[in-house]
Order: C-alpha cells, then sequence, then structure tokens
C-alpha cells in the first residue's frame, strides 16, 4: 500500500537523472498535450538532462527528491535568480520545477517538497520564491495557492499573423 511507504527527501544525485526525465517528460507531454503553444524542442530530453545535471551540487541550486523505497516519486529544482537591478529584492528564488508521480499526488509530498526548498532559501536569506504555471494547469493553480502562493504578475502570449 501507497500509504504505508516511507518517503525518503534528500538532494538528487547523478543517480537519479534518469528518473527525473522520466518525471520531467511525463509533465512536459501533459503540457504539450493541453496547450498547442507549448513545443519541446527535438533532443528537450537530452537538453534537460544536461540543464538538471548542471544543478547537481550548485552551491545556487536545490534539487532535491522524494523517493519511496529507492524509486524516485517526485523532485523539485529551485535557483537563486539575480532580479534586474532596478528592482528589490536583489537575489529570490525561481521555482522551475516540480512534479510528483500521477500515483503518488495528494499526499503532502509536493507540499514538503516546496517547504524543504523554501527552508533552504530562508537559510541564505532569500525570502521571496517566484514560479510561473500555465493557464490550462487548474490543479497546478490549486496546488501553488494551497502552497500559500498568490498571483503576482500576467504573462500574455501573441501569435504575430
Amino acid at each position: 500500500m501507497l500509504e504505508s511507504v516511507k518517503i525518503n527527501y534528500r538532494p538528487a544525485t547523478m543517480r537519479d537523472m534518469d528518473a527525473i526525465l522520466r518525471l520531467w517528460g511525463a509533465m512536459m507531454q501533459f503540457h504539450e498535450e493541453n496547450d498547442a503553444r507549448i513545443q519541446l524542442a527535438p533532443g528537450a530530453l537530452n537538453a534537460y538532462r544536461a540543464y538538471a545535471s548542471y544543478q547537481v551540487n550548485q552551491d545556487d541550486s536545490f534539487l532535491h527528491v522524494a523517493d519511496a523505497e529507492g524509486e524516485v516519486i517526485g523532485f523539485i529544482l529551485l535557483s537563486i535568480s539575480r532580479n534586474l537591478p532596478m528592482f528589490q529584492p536583489p537575489l529570490y528564488g525561481y521555482l522551475s520545477d516540480l512534479t510528483v508521480a500521477t500515483p503518488w499526488r495528494r499526499r503532502g509530498i509536493g507540499r514538503e517538497l516546496v517547504r524543504r526548498g523554501c527552508e533552504w532559501l530562508k537559510r541564505r536569506n532569500i525570502m521571496t520564491v517566484q514560479l510561473q504555471y500555465y493557464d490550462f494547469n487548474r490543479t497546478g493553480e490549486s496546488f501553488w495557492r494551497a502552497a500559500g502562493f498568490k498571483p503576482y504578475y500576467t504573462r500574455m502570449w501573441l501569435d504575430i499573423p
């Protein structure tokens, strides 16, 4: 039973990359299926592998996984970003990716990954987190609102005729 399995939270390692890619690929497939504007480039998985691999052990990145009995079932990728020089604060956390495998959702795993990421930022005296999600993703919007996030700005799209 999933309920009796202990979830471990830990920094990602290079050994986790295949599982992270599977989770990221499933998340991006959902995005592509729900908005035709979202199109992965050829070689996207390899590009994400390089991107995520770079983040492992970087001082300004937080790439952590949730695992259940050795199986990676979720991950979060947060990084410290520099704000434009005319805005405060000078640094903020940018949450670029968070996903949990479908059978494991609604068990607090995503929320715990976010909590741990926020604690990591606080230890670095960074007190804000930004993220973006797609309008069609109502489940994602509900999750982020329940996690305490509030709307900040809207990014618009125009296809030039």
